[in-house]
């Protein structure tokens, strides 16, 4: 097991009052946090109990948009250190939303828009949840902002992720792409002030690999209902009965499809006003998942409390430095302290600098 982490990192004030543009953004003058995507940002099942024989959403200590604690780090918990002022938070656990449902428990998903089992498709919705919620905000249009966004494993889920023909695969992630270009497009249209962490996808057939490798009896009490959403991952496809070898590595092949256009998208919409930045986190793009630690014990399927905790140091350090490598994801990796001059990393300034800023 992996022990909690100190943040002991002195709570420094950014060198400059105000950021004239998104490159000078310290996460102390972040005083609103956002996220979309699903259930994996709704941190469904990471920890227990269950209600009715059903997990929780526990987006209390979701890595990219829960409160948090000492013991939970979240993106939130890093970036109140800075800024005791941030605001948009999840503060209570919920029981499941999806895009079926809706959603069921406003006050306590406050910016957190994931709904579970969402797709990309379903961004649009999650944007307009967003815009209702932000008139909770005062000056909600002059805060600096952070919106994370990890989508793409339902989508993933499909037949067709795991195709034997590369066409099927390639028109799958085309798809993907173009409603991920839609939403971002919303976005800045929609929201002002705002630096968005676009992140890739880790290896959703290394969660069967790391389950297959389990010895004894698995502790999941709820395996069945949400593993099977999954296709490629749950069953058998290409005439075969058994989840194969080959199958896993064709979904590892369109994991990656997708992750290619994240990237090149996170390029396209980066920069395109001085307020505004999308980047690419490649931190654990493609990385297989490093244990069965990682996984809840209810669903032996999403990540666990360990492993929101790892999504989240992973991620904030990834903002605050300049390596895009790609590398395993780490339990044992230690959030970084930043400095006074510290700056969230978003690429080299591409507009005119006369441009405005839009607020």
């Amino acid at each position: 097991m992996v022990e909690a982490l100190d943040f002991v990192c002195p709570a420094v004030t950014p060198a400059k009052a105000e950021p004239a543009d998104v490159t000078e953004l310290h996460p102390g003058h972040v005083s609103v946090i956002m996220a979309m995507g699903d259930s994996i940002t709704a941190a469904f099942a990471s920890r227990g109990p269950v209600k009715d024989n059903m997990p929780l959403e526990f987006r209390k200590f979701s890595w990219s948009i829960g409160q948090g604690s000492a013991e939970a780090m979240t993106l939130p918990y890093l970036i109140h250190h800075f800024n005791s002022s941030l605001t948009g938070y999840a503060s209570a656990n919920t029981v499941p939303q999806t895009p079926t449902t809706g959603y069921l428990e406003y006050d306590n998903d406050f910016m957190d828009a994931a709904l579970s089992r969402a797709r990309v498709a379903n961004l649009p919705r999650e944007l307009n949840h967003l815009t209702f919620q932000s008139s909770r905000i005062t000056d909600f249009n002059r805060r600096w902002k952070v919106l994370t966004i990890l989508i793409g494993a339902n989508d993933l889920g499909v037949s067709d992720a795991c195709s034997t023909d590369p066409g099927v695969r390639q028109r799958l992630s085309e798809k993907f792409a173009a409603d991920l270009d839609a939403a971002l497009e919303m976005t800045a249209a929609r929201f002002s002030r705002l630096f968005v962490n676009l992140v890739p996808l880790f290896s959703i057939a290394s969660v069967r690999r790391v389950i297959e490798n389990q010895t004894g009896i698995l502790p999941c009490t709820v395996e069945t209902e949400w593993l099977d959403y999954c296709e490629c991952v749950a069953h058998g496809q290409a005439g075969s009965k058994n989840v194969t070898e080959s199958q896993l590595r064709r979904l590892d092949m369109t994991t990656a499809l997708f992750n290619k256009e994240i990237s090149r998208l996170a390029t396209k919409w980066n920069h395109v006003r001085p307020d505004f930045a999308v980047v690419a986190h490649e931190m654990w793009a493609n990385q297989p998942i490093p244990n069965f630690d990682f996984l809840s014990k209810l669903d032996c399927f999403h990540p666990s409390s360990v492993g929101h905790r790892t999504m989240a140091v992973n991620l904030w350090n990834s903002m605050l430095q300049r390596s895009r490598q790609s590398a395993p994801l780490n339990p044992t990796e230690e959030p970084v302290c930043p400095n006074a001059t510290s700056v969230f990393y978003n690429g080299p300034a591409t507009w005119e600098k006369v441009a405005p800023v839009i607020i």
